[in-house]
């Protein structure tokens, strides 16, 4: 990344600190990010022996949070608990810094840290910036349905066009320029832009793959029932409800837990995980409103699943942005498509 902004301290806890900054739980706002920081003493660096998992709890996990909320991947309570929501954060992280993506902050995970919390941070990104901070916030775009560029890291005029187009939706100063306010508003917004659905319409669409190791897994139709294109307005009600590993209530779905709950509502009964829920349903060539569509994300077979929703769309619980849409064409979501099924 282009250092021509001035240097970003880096921060140290002292005990006295310590005991100021992490007496009590802070939500990571972001309009009090810049309220977040600790007294400054000398410079801090994470001890890379350590390993932070999930169920660990403590300084170290609320320090990890806390850079972690500074690099725009973490927007949940500094709790020090490493639950769901800090794993995803650091797999998300890892992701992009092309580490080894298992949510476990050892020691790889924890030099990378070290080494990108002491890089100098400029006041905003624009056309000729590259790097890591820029790819993350293309691929937030693109999620969003503002950016259909290549995620490439490279801040160009497409970037900065997304960009604008994004801070006029939402009433921010139209200028093109990622500031931090522009990237606050852009990570923490769970929402999609100028989605419709009509109840009543069935559209079939079959989204394309490349990915050979996916081609025995889109059987074709066996005894379908009819489908039923109602139970999308079942699960609308419940956008923006966050992801909770292992939740099955509005106060937070995974994924199948969120199936199970909207079908639940329509009276019928499915499995508790992606792989009985696909074992369970009837294959149809081409998926139609209301049927189930699964991906292979973090291990083979069926892993992930949601409701398709018409014209490449699907609702789920994202680990990421909790219920929310998403498009199938999008290269994550296509590569990793398997097939569509009816209950």
């Amino acid at each position: 990344m282009k250092k021509r902004y001035g240097t970003r301290e880096a921060i140290v806890i002292t005990s006295l600190a310590a005991g100021f900054f992490f007496g009590a739980p802070l939500a990571a706002d972001a309009s009090e990010k810049q309220n977040l920081d600790p007294l400054i003493d000398k410079n801090y660096q994470f001890d890379t022996k350590q390993e932070l998992r999930y169920g660990h709890t403590g300084y170290p996990v609320r320090f990890l949070q806390f850079e972690l909320h500074k690099l725009n991947f973490y927007y949940e309570t500094i709790d020090g608990h490493y639950g769901a929501s800090t794993q995803e954060a650091v797999k998300r992280f890892q992701e992009l810094y092309d580490l080894k993506t298992d949510g476990i902050a050892g020691e790889t995970t924890l030099e990378k840290l070290n080494e990108v919390i002491l890089q100098p941070k400029p006041a905003f990104y624009t056309i000729g910036d590259e790097g890591p901070a820029v790819k993350q916030l293309q691929t937030k775009l693109q999620r969003l349905r503002f950016y259909s560029g290549l995620i490439d890291g490279k801040f160009e005029s497409v970037t900065e066009a997304s960009v604008k187009a994004y801070q006029k939706k939402f009433n921010l100063e139209a200028n093109g320029l990622a500031t931090e306010e522009t990237i606050d508003h852009i990570m923490k917004n769970k929402n999609v832009r100028g989605l419709t659905i009509k109840k009543a319409t069935v559209v079939t669409a079959q989204p394309r793959t490349n990915n050979p190791e996916t081609t025995e897994a889109q059987a074709e139709p066996i005894d379908a029932p009819p489908v039923d294109a109602s139970v999308i307005s079942i699960a609308m009600n419940y956008m923006g409800v966050p992801y909770v590993w292992g939740g099955t209530s509005p106060n937070g779905f995974d994924c199948s837990g969120f199936l199970q709950f909207v079908y639940a509502q329509k009276g019928v009964n499915i499995s508790r995980t992606v792989p009985g829920i696909w074992s369970q349903g009837a294959s149809v060539s081409a998926p139609s409103v209301g049927d189930i569509v699964f991906f292979q994300t973090y291990k083979p077979g069926p892993s992930h699943a949601g409701i398709y929703l018409g014209n490449n769309k699907f609702i789920h619980a994202d680990s990421t942005d909790g219920v929310s849409i998403d498009d199938m064409t999008i290269s994550y979501w296509q590569s990793r498509y398997l097939g569509a099924k009816r209950l």
